[in-house]
């Protein structure tokens, strides 16, 4: 029976109140943004002031005096008249320095009297961009920068002209105070922002969880239904678009458990029906090699044989269709191991392929169906013989990690293409000629069965490893 549930549309109203959330927190981006408008609105005036200083002082300056000057010249008097003029444009302006520079960043002349002729100006190295259009000719102002005394300062640069020739510059510095009022306004924002959105994560925490819980119980349920479990019901109490979609999921559910089972019953009836007469065809065939001679008693003998293939894939059919459940008890993880190789001791002798067991938890023991468990690790060894030539070597080890025990088994063929290894344990998947391609999905089955897990790597044309995870006894999974 379907079950039905009310869809009223509420989760609309849930989005509104998420976007009113958001609008605080917009509130805090303004903010942020009227801070850097303003500050980069007064820097460009400061800038533009600086530069204005810079171009009034190259209109007072001949270049050619300026040229003229070298180390030692600081007591000539062209030095003087220069220095006389470019302090005078200092206090007239209230700038912290002024300065005149030649193309290698050294001083001509400097109000600061510690700056001699030919000192080098280590901060114009900062400035390379801004120099190289203004040795093009072109008035610049630099970014803010911070200074020595934590201070931020700025520079405006003129060029000194000889026939159309830049030959120096006029550098005017000045502290930027209107930062200290640019900082208390950021502080603010900062602080207003900070505030709203911790008041906007406290209610989208407590708002989130009525969205979230059953969006994370859809989604695991829906992992649930991929792996091929559809036995927890799926409830989401809840009368919006998310409890419509856990009502349809729910009907899905519940569909797929209705043909599953009916594809189920018909692969076993059929199986079942083939399976009656194959054994006849057996008998009857066994009887008959036992009165002919020559080759028509090979004959036979190969009837009997591929008799027993298909009664082989019969069985996994059958095995498909009508999983056994498991019988758990503890058991040592070697002695799974070695009944395995046991079994197939004469596959491996006549492969001439090398078994190697390093196992580092031979001893440990873990819950699980031991005749299930056995029964993979003799489908995965046979895997692997199938595809070992000129007496490669089948690796098993092993190790504890956590609360299981982690078995990986690595042979050296010729390792799974790319394309095929993400459907590697999908039923009817196969890359043989013969075989229906349900061996590994039946061992992945038997491992998730087993509360346990399953993973395959390979690299083309050197290996493939079978990783399998089983429950330690007295783990949280047994």
């Amino acid at each position: 029976m379907k079950k039905t549930s009310i869809y009223s549309g509420r989760i609309r109203n849930k989005l509104v109140i998420t976007f009113v959330l958001f609008v605080t927190i917009f509130v805090g981006g303004t903010g942020w943004f009227l801070y850097q408008a303003i500050k980069d609105s007064l820097d460009d005036e400061l800038g533009g002031k600086l530069v204005a200083i810079a171009q009034s002082a190259t209109t007072q300056i001949n270049g050619m005096f300026v040229m003229q000057l070298a180390p030692g010249d600081e007591e000539t008097l062209t030095y003087a008249n220069l220095l006389n003029k470019l302090r005078k444009i200092k206090d007239a302006t209230d700038v912290k320095r002024v300065y005149i520079f030649d193309r290698e960043n050294r001083s001509l002349v400097d109000v600061d009297a510690d700056i001699s002729i030919g000192a080098e100006y280590i901060k114009l190295k900062f400035d390379r961009a801004e120099l190289q259009s203004l040795w093009r000719g072109n008035s610049v102002h630099t970014v803010l920068f911070k200074g020595d005394d934590d201070v931020y300062y700025k520079s405006g640069y003129a060029p000194i002209e000889v026939n159309g020739e830049v030959v120096a510059a006029v550098g005017v510095d000045t502290s930027a105070t209107f930062m200290r009022s640019i900082k208390r306004f950021g502080g603010n924002v900062v602080t207003f922002a900070i505030v709203s959105m911790m008041m906007t994560i406290a209610i989208g925490f407590l708002f989130a969880r009525t969205i979230t819980r059953p969006i994370h119980r859809l989604v695991k349920s829906a992992d649930e239904i991929g792996r091929g479990n559809f036995d927890d019901e799926i409830h989401i109490h809840s009368t919006d678009e998310l409890g419509y979609l856990g009502n349809a999921m729910e009907n899905m559910r519940m569909g797929i458990i209705e043909r599953d089972n009916q594809l189920r019953m018909m692969l076993a009836g059929v199986a079942h029906e083939i399976r009656n007469p194959l054994g006849g065809i057996e008998i009857f065939a066994g009887l008959l090699a036992g009165e002919l001679e020559g080759n028509s008693k090979e004959h036979t003998r190969k009837i009997i044989r591929e008799v027993r293939n298909l009664n082989a894939i019969i069985t996994e059919f059958l095995e498909y269709a009508r999983p056994a459940e498991p019988v758990k008890r503890e058991v040592l993880v070697g002695s799974v191991i070695d009944e395995a190789y046991f079994l197939l001791a004469p596959e491996f002798d006549k492969s001439d392929a090398r078994f190697v067991k390093k196992l580092d938890c031979e001893d440990a023991a873990i819950f699980i169906d031991p005749e299930q468990i056995k029964r993979v690790f003799v489908n995965v060894f046979k895997n692997a013989l199938q595809v070992i030539t000129d007496g490669g070597e089948l690796t098993v080890s092993g190790q504890i990690k956590d609360d299981s025990v982690e078995i990986t088994v690595s042979d050296t063929g010729p390792g799974i293409p790319p394309e095929d290894l993400d459907r590697i344990f999908e039923p009817f998947f196969t890359t043989r000629e013969k075989g229906v391609g349900l061996g590994l999905s039946i061992v992945k089955k038997i491992v998730e069965g087993n509360s346990g897990k399953i993973a395959v790597e390979s690299e083309l044309g050197e290996f493939t490893t079978f990783t399998i995870s089983l429950p330690l006894s007295g783990s949280p999974d047994r």
